[in-house]
């Protein structure tokens, strides 16, 4: 079967303390669909990466590999 793969943003708010990478190595998410094969977290930015000074990098995407 020919599949292709699409790549989305997800926000996660946790607590101000939490770990991220602990929480996101340790939560349960689903996208529940037929037509999904699979899926895998691929990359985990924090608020401070997401606000950069840079003001023409919408929502700080600027550093991920997918966008």
């Amino acid at each position: 079967m020919k599949t292709k793969m699409v790549y989305l943003t997800v926000a996660v708010e946790m607590d101000a303390d939490a770990d991220e990478k602990e929480v996101i190595e340790n939560c349960d998410y689903f996208f529940d669909s037929a037509a999904i094969k699979s899926t895998e977290i691929q990359e985990i930015f924090t608020e401070e990466e997401m606000n950069k000074d840079n003001d023409s990098d919408l929502y700080g995407l600027g550093s991920s590999n997918f966008a």
